[in-house]
């Protein structure tokens, strides 16, 4: 079932109504159509993932949703026998304008795309799935012959897409956000992890922040990788993946100066929105803010 964290009126009200056409529907299952509970449970949990998840879950300025290929599907498996989830993507982001060659530089516009395309593929993939060369082809508006390309020239720089095509080399293969976050451990600084990862300087921040953040949860309140994920708003895969850099360095000296760094922006993130995360946690049967 979609679950919701803001307890405004609105939210609390669509709650409770759906909660009660759940159980209508799960009652006319059992009752009416002779399935048994089980049956009934799983059939109104289909129902409410694919015709009712889309109203939980108000989407952002240049966000749409989109049904791709679970993740857990084989790549030779036909598409038409595949399951297909719901995914929420960003097709557009204030980070894609940010710091591109010279207008009349036709490398411009590739900049742009390459930028979106490792995004959408890593958000398709952090929630489950896997988009196509196809998908991405539809969703930037070029042809698949261009998205190849740009997949290939990628894979050349170390950064592996993570789509449908490339299943294979996702698990040995080093996403775009591990190399941004791989860089900056080993000493380089934004601006020279920014040119190597064909990112603006602001979706580096970005990412180096969520870094930090993750792991001054774990280090410094002993959070679990779930608490991590909604006290600073990172997906689970998003959240090991970092955890597994830290466990990875932690013991390196190169990495004891990043600590401290981390720590102090871990510290400032906490302070000034842990009053407002406690409050949305507290929603939850287990409120995780009160184990700090």
């Amino acid at each position: 079932m979609s679950i919701q964290i803001a307890n405004s009126q609105e939210n609390q009200s669509r709650r409770l109504s759906l909660k009660t056409m759940n159980q209508q529907m799960s009652h006319l299952a059992v009752h009416g159509a002779g399935l048994s509970p089980w049956e009934a449970k799983e059939l109104v949990r289909m129902i409410d993932e694919v015709y009712f998840s889309y109203s939980q879950k108000e989407l952002k300025e240049g966000q749409l949703k989109y049904n791709c290929v679970s993740a857990k599907e084989g790549a030779g498996k036909a598409l038409k026998d595949c399951e297909m989830i719901s995914v929420t993507l960003s097709v557009f982001s204030d980070f894609d304008e940010e710091e591109l060659p010279n207008r009349k530089n036709k490398q411009r516009q590739v900049v742009r795309r390459q930028r979106r395309l490792i995004r959408l593929s890593e958000e398709a993939r952090d929630q489950g799935g896997l988009l196509s060369q196809e998908d991405l082809a539809k969703l930037l508006m070029c042809d698949t012959k261009t998205i190849r390309r740009d997949v290939k020239h990628l894979q050349e720089e170390g950064i592996v897409i993570p789509t449908r095509g490339q299943q294979k080399d996702i698990g040995p293969g080093v996403t775009h956000r591990e190399l941004v976050i791989r860089h900056w451990v080993e000493g380089k600084e934004e601006v020279e992890v920014a040119s190597a990862t064909k990112h603006s300087m602001g979706a580096v921040e970005s990412y180096l922040q969520k870094f930090k953040v993750a792991v001054y949860l774990r280090v410094g309140k002993s959070f679990t990788d779930h608490e991590i994920a909604v006290v600073a708003g990172i997906s689970q895969r998003g959240v090991k993946t970092f955890l597994k850099i830290y466990d990875e360095f932690k013991n390196k000296d190169m990495f004891k100066h990043r600590l401290d760094e981390i720590l102090l922006t871990g510290d400032e993130y906490y302070k000034e929105v842990g009053e407002k995360k406690d409050s949305l946690l507290s929603n939850l049967s287990n409120p995780v803010w009160s184990r700090a």
